[in-house]
């Protein structure tokens, strides 16, 4: 090659003029080529996306060629900016495969650091060629190429109203796919974006409207109703305190036998979960003797059936010819509904003042 001379021992004298420099077929070279395709691959609802900075810049790699066996082709060695050897794999994907010359003004490489990455490909193309001989003279190249790979680095932002985000990009122009859209509030990652109707922007799929005031929020801030199944935003709920599940508050009833507000989904025959669900308990149930220790007067009853809710201990006590109903707080062993009934009644009778001094003490 013209201007172009080495010497064999391993010292190299290297011509600038005798370097052909190129860029891969199809390169990116402008931030239009760069910006045409990572736009359109979002969809931004009520809003758009834009290029909040970008930097192209080109880097050296190294394509030195060397004349093949008789019959043979020639072979080529590429060494990257850092002096590492490229990779087969990466060498068609970043075109070092397909080159075109650059005939005006090729980027500028110091000669010191272009004799630097000769000299490494040549020792890479040793030992490919001389593996079992470390002393053999290093080969000398028929051509040397600096392809100037493009690298795009920059940012692009997402506006909806008077909300941004964004997301950064870097990579090989060539390589440069759309970077996807990391949603801190969700977690999800996505091309297709939209907004809550607090301004927060988020993959789209992950929004949805409260379907009790239309609110858009994310997805992960609704609840199901228990009662009627649809999605709402907690502050218009309540847990049930039988079946804990949350349910719309305009789904709450009081239950006919404990008289707790609980959701409709619990109730059936008028009474809730809980009350048709006593257990048969013993006095020694450490919730009765904690409710016996406060009001001594139930230890009198025999006969005990139990259940309890997040809030309140259900105890239903029978003698002979009558039924007593005791509704206590966990907490605070509070009684909030006591009530009698006949043996063979359904129907409880709230206990006068009187009565419940009576049987409490």
């Amino acid at each position: 090659m013209a201007g172009l001379s080495f010497d064999p021992v391993g010292g190299q004298q290297l011509q600038a003029s005798g370097v052909e420099h190129a860029r891969p077929v199809g390169q990116p070279i402008t931030v239009a080529d760069v910006t045409g395709s990572l736009f359109a691959a979002y969809t931004v609802e009520g809003g758009q996306v834009h290029l909040a900075g970008c930097q192209l810049t080109d880097h050296p790699f190294v394509r030195l060629t060397f004349a093949g066996e008789t019959n043979e082709p020639q072979h080529h060695v590429h060494v990257a900016p850092d002096g590492s050897s490229v990779s087969d794999e990466l060498v068609p994907r970043l075109g070092l495969d397909a080159l075109e010359p650059i005939e005006k003004l090729p980027p500028r490489l110091d000669d010191a650091a272009l004799r630097s990455l000769v000299a490494a490909g040549r020792r890479m193309a040793a030992k490919q060629f001389s593996p079992r001989e470390p002393d053999a003279p290093l080969p000398e190249p028929t051509a040397v190429t600096v392809a100037w790979i493009r690298h795009a680095e920059g940012r692009l932002q997402f506006d909806i109203g008077a909300s941004t985000a964004s997301v950064g990009f870097s990579a090989w122009a060539k390589l440069l796919t759309p970077p996807p859209f990391f949603a801190s509030g969700s977690g999800a990652s996505a091309f297709h974006l939209a907004a809550t109707d607090d301004g927060r922007i988020d993959a789209a799929e992950e929004i949805a409207a409260c379907e009790h005031s239309g609110r858009r929020v994310l997805r992960q801030e609704l609840l199901q109703c228990s009662v009627t199944g649809k999605h709402v935003l907690p502050d218009f709920t309540e847990a049930c305190p039988v079946s804990g599940r949350p349910a719309l508050r305009t789904e709450f009833v009081s239950c006919t036998v404990c008289k707790q507000h609980v959701s409709k989904a619990v109730m059936e025959a008028g009474a809730c979960g809980a009350c048709r669900s006593l257990a048969k308990a013993t006095k020694d149930d450490p919730r009765l003797v904690w409710i016996f220790g406060e009001h001594p007067g139930l230890d009198h009853w025999k006969h005990w059936r139990l259940a309890e809710t997040q809030s309140v201990y259900i105890a239903e006590a029978t003698s002979l010819l009558k039924r007593l109903l005791v509704v206590v707080d966990k907490e605070s062993l509070a009684v909030h509904r006591l009530a009698v009934a006949n043996r063979l009644s359904s129907t409880w009778i709230a206990a006068s003042d009187a009565e419940r001094a009576d049987l409490l003490k």
